[in-house]
Order: C-alpha cells, then sequence, then structure tokens
C-alpha cells in the first residue's frame, strides 16, 4: 500500500485543569489515510470519535488540547501549526474538507448556501465571486440536488435536511481536498436519504481520490461503505482491520458486543444482546484495560495495565490479553 495520506500517530487528546490533574479524552491514537480509501472510526457515544476529527482539524477549544502524538498530512505536522495561523488556514477547506454532524448549525443562516460554497473557492482557489459561484452551482449539481442554480440562491431554512446535508458535502469537497472528513454525515436523516448520502460519499471517494475518515456508531455503515475500520473505546483505538476481516472475525470483545446488540437480519426472532454494564466517565481510573469490568472474559492480568496493539492476522490489530501470549 501506497504511503499514507494522513498519518495519525500516539495522539492524546486532555482537558486542561487549573488546579487539578488534566482528564484524558484520547490515549495513543494511531490511523493512517490512503488516498482513495475510507477508514471507519466506529464506537459508543463519548469514546473519542469527533474530538479526533476536531484535533486534525486543530478546531479543539480550550479547555481541549492535544497533549502528545502528531498528526501528519504527508509528514507536515497539522498539531504543530499555532491556530489561526496562516499554513493552517490554508490546510483547512483546502487540503482536508470536513462535514460536521449537523448541517443546520454548521451553515450560516444568513447566507444562501451558494455564497457558502462560494467563500472557499475564493478563499482557496483566488476565484472571482462570479466564477467561484458559477462553480458552487457546478457542485450542487454533482451533489445531487435538482434545480442547482436556484437551489443556490436559498438559504439553510428552505432546504430539508437531505439537501442541507448535500451542501455540506459541496463545501466539503469544493477544493477536492486530499482528505475528507465525515462526521456522522447522517445524523437524524431517514433511512431513504442516509443510502443516498453514503451513496454520494462513496462515489466521490472514488471518483477524486480523497482519503475519507467515516465517524459513525451504525455498523450496518460501516460494513456497506468503508474498507478498513478502528474500534474506539474510552478514547482508545481497541481494535483495527479490514472491514471483511472484522465481521468475519472480531477479536475483541467489545467488537463482539457491538456486533451481537445488532438488530437481527429480518425473518429472526432473536433477542438483542446488549453490552452489560455502562462505559466510565472521562478522568475515571483507568489503568488496565478500558474494558475489563463490562468484561465477560476478564482477567487479574486485564486489570494490570494497558494491552499494547497486536497483530492477530494480516493487517488485524486488537488490544486484548486474550491474544496476549504473554499475558
Amino acid at each position: 500500500m501506497s504511503a499514507p495520506v494522513l498519518a495519525i500517530a500516539g495522539l492524546g487528546v486532555e482537558i486542561a485543569r487549573q488546579e487539578a490533574a488534566p482528564i484524558a479524552i484520547t490515549r495513543d491514537v494511531d490511523l493512517e489515510l490512503h488516498a482513495g480509501r475510507t477508514l471507519a472510526l466506529v464506537g459508543e457515544s463519548g469514546c473519542g470519535k469527533s474530538i479526533t476529527a476536531l484535533a486534525v482539524m486543530n478546531l479543539l477549544v480550550a479547555p481541549l488540547r492535544v497533549a502528545a502524538g502528531s498528526i501528519d498530512l504527508k509528514e507536515q505536522n497539522i498539531a504543530a501549526l499555532p491556530p489561526g495561523s496562516a499554513a493552517l488556514r490554508a490546510i483547512r477547506g483546502r487540503r482536508i474538507g470536513m462535514i460536521f454532524q449537523d448541517p443546520m448549525t454548521a451553515l450560516d443562516p444568513v447566507y444562501p448556501v451558494g455564497e457558502q460554497i462560494a467563500e472557499g473557492l475564493r478563499l482557496h482557489l483566488n476565484l472571482s465571486r462570479r466564477a467561484a459561484l458559477a462553480r458552487a452551482v457546478e457542485l450542487l449539481h454533482l451533489v445531487g440536488i435538482p434545480d442547482a442554480a436556484e437551489r443556490a440562491r436559498t438559504y439553510p431554512f428552505q432546504l430539508s435536511g437531505g439537501m442541507r446535508q448535500r451542501v455540506m458535502i459541496a463545501i466539503a469537497i469544493a477544493c477536492e481536498p486530499e482528505v475528507l472528513i465525515a462526521d456522522e454525515p447522517t445524523t437524524a436523516l431517514d433511512v431513504t436519504v442516509q443510502a443516498q448520502i453514503l451513496d454520494l460519499l462513496r462515489d466521490l471517494s472514488t471518483r477524486m481520490g480523497m482519503a475519507t475518515l467515516l465517524i459513525t456508531h451504525d455498523l450496518g455503515v460501516v460494513a456497506e461503505n468503508a474498507d478498513e475500520v478502528a474500534v474506539m473505546y474510552r478514547g482508545r483505538v481497541v481494535e483495527q482491520a479490514r472491514v471483511d476481516a472484522l465481521f468475519a472475525a472480531p477479536a475483541h470483545p467489545y467488537t463482539r458486543g457491538l456486533l451481537a446488540s445488532l438488530p437481527p437480519v429480518a425473518g429472526k426472532r432473536e433477542r438483542l444482546q446488549p453490552i452489560p454494564g455502562q462505559v466510565p466517565p472521562a478522568g475515571a481510573d483507568d489503568q488496565g484495560c478500558g474494558f475489563s469490568d463490562r468484561c465477560a472474559f476478564a482477567m487479574p492480568v486485564c486489570r494490570a495495565g494497558v494491552p499494547s496493539l497486536l497483530a492477530v492476522g494480516e493487517g488485524h490489530r486488537v488490544a486484548c490479553r486474550l491474544h496476549d501470549t504473554n499475558a
């Protein structure tokens, strides 16, 4: 496989506190994104998926901060760039595009959507206002919005949820970025629209050769739209593999629990199998495996130290003592 477009190594994000120790949100996150391929980042709400995405965009707001690690965009460490710097502004929207969770709050309510798409084109590609607006109409057509010229003059509140999400995609891909981050891109959309949006993202990623980070909690979305998957729990990656390998042979008890909790296929009347217990709050004791208190296979060694990601197959790694021959 070719060199990664984006490489995250040892990423740690924490909440800084004045009179107490910082609270770790993510720890030792290692991810690689490759051109034309989609990596899905999955896990329960609060596990650190969106925080990882915001760290990549250098959009963390105090008291959140990157405490460790690097985020290399073709060997340029984004995490080391000063907030608000010209170098960082040249990357956001130009080399990395992001689709945020809620298009209604991400889009500016007082500007037509065409103007919002054109803004990035004028800033990064130095297009005239007229040329940028013409390109905005082309992008709206590309993402499947009918009557694109007319829709470019409408405001976000005049569009449906699915159309607003398509506008967000148009903004994210306007400058043909090398990396696309899609953070829960189908949240609150009905099933039919979800499928359309995901088909569109998959088609654009292939056509434009973008490296895509798809953040979701929906394993069905992962199975249909990703090439590789990384499973997060309590701020750490606990399993990473090709999608087919992970679904065929999940190695971490948490991953198995996620798969077991999926609704059964049509025609079967099996009971759902929820994962017992609850995710501990951020800052709770994490001396050992973070999943040990909820794991049916937990051993004393599981609480003795944080397990490392170990290879259990080609391109398949898991952080679990069950697979550690030295445990």
